[in-house]
């Protein structure tokens, strides 16, 4: 089954297709839902089962060309999260240490791999996502611990690492992809997080960016704290083009935008699935914040910039990011007080109260 109608269809108040002709001017997460409800259903049998462990190689000089060894299964283990790391998922705060970890994914079979100069300039605008991301927590006082590869070509190979897919990957406008790949990119998460690189940054948190060389629409599997244990990794999918160009590279504010969810920024346009993002607040922040990073990736004329990233962390955001800790919403989008910062949710907090709502939260 694949996410895309499956869960649209089974769970529309989490997010809506595109009603629009024209490309349309956001970027999305998706949750887990699906998978959820699985884990609910087999989650006696997966405590017993394995989970497979996957090949990853170093980032080499050209693509790969072979297909990637089979798994090899290794014993899963009981799992021993914590309450607060059953809540945020493997990525919590900006504030607080994460390491960001690049996996670029070839479909050697397909011919459908990165070049040096494409994992490059991917590189490149990772890193401008990431300055931004630090710019503009400084903007509200707050320091951003993101580390990520600083090397100009992607050649540090303690975060910037290559693997050979073994499932099938589709992109396009809706980015279909199948729950076999979604399921593939789990176990990866887990190899990768085992062979942690964490320790050598003094951080406790890490998070995923998974690059596919092929055109598409960029988006982000976000943990969710209904989730508990299950699916505690969290990564992005960044396509190598934009799906709604013709051939453009996906921007660093495509990057910068996906970034974020992975520390609990909801998506702020019409039809965004969060719980307290309505109708309402989406007309709000397109009239107040038009050039709020959640909103839109895109300028003004529809067209994507790489020199620079435009756009802003406004003050609603960085609430639900947890780098101020109140906004002038809070007063007339009460829902808002609900919010506990880096936590996603299916429902509102007060129907699954697994954290605490934002402490001390006042309107202004």
């Amino acid at each position: 089954m694949h996410w895309s109608m499956a869960v649209w269809m089974a769970a529309p108040s989490r997010w809506s297709w595109p009603t629009m002709t024209a490309r349309p001017c956001w970027k999305f997460k998706m949750n887990t839902l699906h998978r959820r409800l699985a884990a609910l259903l087999l989650g006696a049998v997966l405590l017993c089962s394995c989970s497979a462990r996957v090949s990853v190689q170093t980032l080499p000089v050209e693509p790969p060309r072979a297909e990637s060894p089979a798994a090899t299964p290794t014993p899963a283990p009981t799992p021993t999260f914590t309450q607060a790391q059953k809540d945020y998922g493997s990525a919590a705060l900006l504030t607080e240490p994460t390491v960001l970890v690049n996996v670029f994914l070839n479909d050697a079979a397909h011919g459908r791999t990165w070049d040096a100069e494409s994992r490059a300039a991917a590189v490149q605008r990772t890193q401008m996502a990431v300055d931004w991301i630090a710019a503009q927590g400084e903007v509200y006082g707050a320091a951003v611990h993101l580390y990520c590869d600083r090397s100009a070509d992607g050649s540090d190979a303690t975060l910037t690492r290559s693997y050979l897919l073994q499932s099938a990957i589709t992109g396009g406008e809706n980015s279909s992809e199948s729950t076999a790949f979604l399921d593939e990119m789990d176990a990866l998460c887990e190899s990768l997080a085992a062979d942690s690189r964490l320790a050598a940054y003094g951080a406790r948190h890490i998070g995923f960016l998974f690059y596919l060389p092929i055109s598409g629409t960029s988006f982000t599997m976000a943990h969710y704290a209904d989730d508990g244990e299950y699916f505690y990794y969290e990564y992005s999918c960044l396509y190598k083009t934009d799906a709604y160009t013709d051939g453009e590279d996906e921007s660093p504010a495509t990057y910068a935008h996906e970034i974020l969810h992975l520390f609990g920024a909801p998506d702020l346009y019409a039809g965004s699935g969060d719980p307290y993002v309505d109708e309402a607040l989406s007309a709000y922040v397109e009239k107040t914040y038009p050039d709020d990073i959640m909103l839109s990736t895109y300028e003004e004329d529809g067209i994507s910039r790489f020199d620079e990233i435009t756009k802003e962390i406004s003050p609603l955001t960085a609430y639900c990011l947890g780098l101020a800790d109140t906004c002038p919403e809070l007063a007339e989008f009460p829902a808002l007080a609900t919010v506990t910062p880096g936590v996603f949710r299916q429902e509102a907090a007060d129907a699954v109260p697994t954290a605490a709502p934002w402490p001390d939260a006042v309107a202004l």
